[in-house]
Protein backbone atom coordinates (compact mmCIF):
# COMPACT_ATOMS: atom_id res chain seq x y z
CA UNK A 1 0.00 0.00 0.00
CA UNK A 2 1.23 3.46 0.12
CA UNK A 3 2.89 6.03 2.04
CA UNK A 4 1.96 5.76 5.65
CA UNK A 5 -0.31 8.48 5.47
CA UNK A 6 -2.69 7.27 3.11
CA UNK A 7 -2.26 3.63 4.95
CA UNK A 8 -3.18 5.35 8.31
CA UNK A 9 -6.22 6.72 6.50
CA UNK A 10 -7.43 3.90 4.79
CA UNK A 11 -7.25 1.90 8.32
CA UNK A 12 -9.46 4.97 9.86
CA UNK A 13 -11.88 5.31 6.83
CA UNK A 14 -12.22 1.10 7.78
CA UNK A 15 -12.38 1.41 11.20
CA UNK A 16 -15.56 4.22 10.75
CA UNK A 17 -17.30 1.76 8.90
CA UNK A 18 -16.80 -0.88 10.99
CA UNK A 19 -17.10 1.10 14.38
CA UNK A 20 -20.46 2.53 12.89
CA UNK A 21 -22.21 -1.07 11.80
CA UNK A 22 -20.77 -3.12 14.73
CA UNK A 23 -20.06 -1.44 17.04
CA UNK A 24 -16.56 -0.54 19.02
CA UNK A 25 -16.78 -4.05 21.02
CA UNK A 26 -18.15 -5.89 17.84
CA UNK A 27 -15.70 -4.82 16.02
CA UNK A 28 -12.51 -6.78 15.77
CA UNK A 29 -8.77 -5.26 14.79
CA UNK A 30 -8.49 -7.82 12.30
CA UNK A 31 -11.36 -7.16 10.54
CA UNK A 32 -10.19 -3.28 9.97
CA UNK A 33 -7.15 -4.84 8.57
CA UNK A 34 -8.65 -7.33 6.41
CA UNK A 35 -11.03 -4.77 4.78
CA UNK A 36 -8.14 -1.69 4.76
CA UNK A 37 -5.92 -4.38 2.55
CA UNK A 38 -3.29 -4.47 5.25
CA UNK A 39 -2.08 -7.03 7.57
CA UNK A 40 -2.91 -6.78 11.46
CA UNK A 41 1.04 -6.36 12.54
CA UNK A 42 0.05 -3.10 10.11
CA UNK A 43 -2.53 -1.97 12.46
CA UNK A 44 -0.78 -1.98 15.46
CA UNK A 45 2.26 -0.30 14.32
CA UNK A 46 0.27 2.62 14.18
CA UNK A 47 -2.36 1.96 16.56
CA UNK A 48 -1.32 0.22 19.88
CA UNK A 49 -4.43 -0.71 20.91
CA UNK A 50 -8.01 -0.64 19.42
CA UNK A 51 -8.71 1.84 21.80
CA UNK A 52 -6.27 4.04 19.69
CA UNK A 53 -7.52 3.40 16.87
CA UNK A 54 -11.27 4.75 18.29
CA UNK A 55 -9.59 7.73 19.55
CA UNK A 56 -7.54 8.51 16.15
CA UNK A 57 -10.75 8.00 14.09
CA UNK A 58 -12.73 10.84 16.61
CA UNK A 59 -9.68 12.91 15.69
CA UNK A 60 -10.63 12.65 12.10
CA UNK A 61 -14.03 13.25 12.93
CA UNK A 62 -13.77 16.30 14.72
CA UNK A 63 -11.07 17.70 12.72
CA UNK A 64 -11.77 17.21 9.10
CA UNK A 65 -15.24 15.62 8.89
CA UNK A 66 -17.00 18.09 10.49
CA UNK A 67 -15.07 21.13 9.42
CA UNK A 68 -15.56 19.83 5.66
CA UNK A 69 -19.14 19.92 6.58
CA UNK A 70 -18.77 23.13 7.95
CA UNK A 71 -16.91 24.86 6.00
CA UNK A 72 -18.02 28.17 4.78
CA UNK A 73 -20.55 27.96 6.83
CA UNK A 74 -20.97 30.78 8.86
CA UNK A 75 -20.41 33.32 5.45
CA UNK A 76 -22.71 31.59 3.74
CA UNK A 77 -25.02 32.57 6.66
CA UNK A 78 -24.37 35.89 7.05
CA UNK A 79 -25.38 36.36 3.26
CA UNK A 80 -28.90 34.22 3.72
CA UNK A 81 -30.14 36.84 6.55
CA UNK A 82 -29.50 39.55 3.83
CA UNK A 83 -31.56 38.20 0.98
CA UNK A 84 -34.51 38.78 -0.70
CA UNK A 85 -36.03 35.43 0.13
CA UNK A 86 -34.27 34.17 3.94
CA UNK A 87 -36.73 31.42 3.97
CA UNK A 88 -36.42 29.88 0.56
CA UNK A 89 -32.66 30.37 0.87
CA UNK A 90 -32.08 29.36 4.44
CA UNK A 91 -33.95 26.37 3.53
CA UNK A 92 -31.69 25.35 1.06
CA UNK A 93 -28.57 25.78 2.83
CA UNK A 94 -30.09 23.68 5.37
CA UNK A 95 -30.81 21.21 3.19
CA UNK A 96 -27.07 21.03 1.82
CA UNK A 97 -25.91 20.29 5.03
CA UNK A 98 -27.82 17.55 6.29
CA UNK A 99 -27.18 15.92 2.51
CA UNK A 100 -23.57 16.17 3.79
CA UNK A 101 -24.70 15.04 7.11
CA UNK A 102 -25.89 12.12 5.32
CA UNK A 103 -22.79 11.39 3.09
CA UNK A 104 -20.53 11.03 6.50
CA UNK A 105 -23.26 9.46 8.59
CA UNK A 106 -21.00 6.70 9.80
CA UNK A 107 -19.22 9.55 11.66
CA UNK A 108 -22.01 10.44 13.18
CA UNK A 109 -23.17 7.35 14.50
CA UNK A 110 -20.04 6.94 16.33
CA UNK A 111 -20.90 10.50 17.49
CA UNK A 112 -24.34 9.55 18.78
CA UNK A 113 -24.39 5.55 19.31
CA UNK A 114 -20.50 4.75 20.43
CA UNK A 115 -19.06 7.83 21.65
CA UNK A 116 -21.25 7.57 25.19
CA UNK A 117 -19.94 4.15 25.76
CA UNK A 118 -16.76 5.81 26.24
CA UNK A 119 -16.77 8.16 28.95
CA UNK A 120 -12.78 8.24 29.17
CA UNK A 121 -12.93 9.97 25.74
CA UNK A 122 -16.52 11.26 25.52
CA UNK A 123 -15.94 14.48 27.10
CA UNK A 124 -12.97 15.76 25.37
CA UNK A 125 -14.34 15.22 21.88
CA UNK A 126 -18.22 16.24 22.52
CA UNK A 127 -16.46 19.31 23.91
CA UNK A 128 -14.69 20.00 20.50
CA UNK A 129 -17.27 20.33 18.35
CA UNK A 130 -20.73 20.86 19.93
CA UNK A 131 -19.32 24.24 21.38
CA UNK A 132 -18.09 25.48 17.68
CA UNK A 133 -21.42 24.47 16.28
CA UNK A 134 -23.88 26.29 18.71
CA UNK A 135 -21.46 29.29 18.17
CA UNK A 136 -22.01 29.68 14.66
CA UNK A 137 -25.30 29.00 14.80
CA UNK A 138 -25.26 31.90 17.13
CA UNK A 139 -23.74 34.41 15.55
CA UNK A 140 -26.24 33.71 12.64
CA UNK A 141 -28.83 34.91 14.64
CA UNK A 142 -27.28 37.97 16.33
CA UNK A 143 -26.76 39.22 12.53
CA UNK A 144 -30.89 38.55 12.19
CA UNK A 145 -31.70 40.36 15.08
CA UNK A 146 -29.35 43.35 14.05
CA UNK A 147 -31.07 43.31 10.61
CA UNK A 148 -35.02 43.24 12.24
CA UNK A 149 -35.52 39.62 11.19
CA UNK A 150 -35.18 37.71 14.32
CA UNK A 151 -36.51 38.96 18.14
CA UNK A 152 -33.53 40.06 20.16
CA UNK A 153 -33.97 36.58 22.98
CA UNK A 154 -31.03 34.96 24.45
CA UNK A 155 -28.79 33.76 21.31
CA UNK A 156 -27.93 30.76 22.57
CA UNK A 157 -31.42 29.27 23.73
CA UNK A 158 -32.30 30.21 20.27
CA UNK A 159 -29.05 28.27 18.46
CA UNK A 160 -29.56 25.79 20.34
CA UNK A 161 -33.30 25.10 19.49
CA UNK A 162 -33.07 24.98 16.23
CA UNK A 163 -29.80 22.97 15.90
CA UNK A 164 -32.11 20.60 17.76
CA UNK A 165 -34.97 20.76 15.69
CA UNK A 166 -32.88 19.73 12.97
CA UNK A 167 -30.77 17.43 14.63
CA UNK A 168 -33.79 15.36 15.07
CA UNK A 169 -34.55 14.95 11.22
CA UNK A 170 -30.72 13.70 10.94
CA UNK A 171 -31.56 11.28 13.87
CA UNK A 172 -35.24 9.43 12.89
CA UNK A 173 -33.82 9.41 8.91
CA UNK A 174 -30.40 7.93 9.90
CA UNK A 175 -30.40 6.39 13.09
CA UNK A 176 -34.01 4.89 13.58
CA UNK A 177 -34.15 4.38 9.89
CA UNK A 178 -37.78 6.59 9.68
CA UNK A 179 -39.08 7.40 6.52
CA UNK A 180 -38.85 11.20 6.29
CA UNK A 181 -40.25 13.57 3.82
CA UNK A 182 -36.58 15.95 4.48
CA UNK A 183 -38.37 18.60 2.50
CA UNK A 184 -40.72 19.20 4.09
CA UNK A 185 -39.74 18.56 7.12
CA UNK A 186 -37.32 21.50 6.53
CA UNK A 187 -40.28 23.57 5.40
CA UNK A 188 -42.12 22.58 8.61
CA UNK A 189 -39.00 23.39 11.03
CA UNK A 190 -38.51 26.96 9.44
CA UNK A 191 -42.28 27.90 9.78
CA UNK A 192 -42.32 26.77 13.59
CA UNK A 193 -38.55 28.30 14.06
CA UNK A 194 -40.03 31.91 12.04
CA UNK A 195 -43.72 32.22 12.98
CA UNK A 196 -44.29 30.06 16.62
CA UNK A 197 -46.76 26.96 16.97
CA UNK A 198 -49.58 28.71 18.57
CA UNK A 199 -52.46 30.41 16.57
CA UNK A 200 -52.26 34.49 16.66
CA UNK A 201 -55.20 36.11 17.87
CA UNK A 202 -56.35 38.66 15.36
CA UNK A 203 -56.74 42.41 17.01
Amino acid sequence: MGNSIETQDKILNTAINHFAKKGYHGTKTAEIAKDAGVSEGTVFKYYSTKKDILRSVLNKIVREIIPGIMFGAAEDLQSLVSSVNAKEEIKGFIKSKIGKVNENISAFRILVIELPFHEDIMNEYVGQFIPKVIGMAEGFYRLGVAKGIFRDINPHTAARSFIGMLATIVLERNILNKSLDVDKEIDVVLDIYMNGVCVKSEG
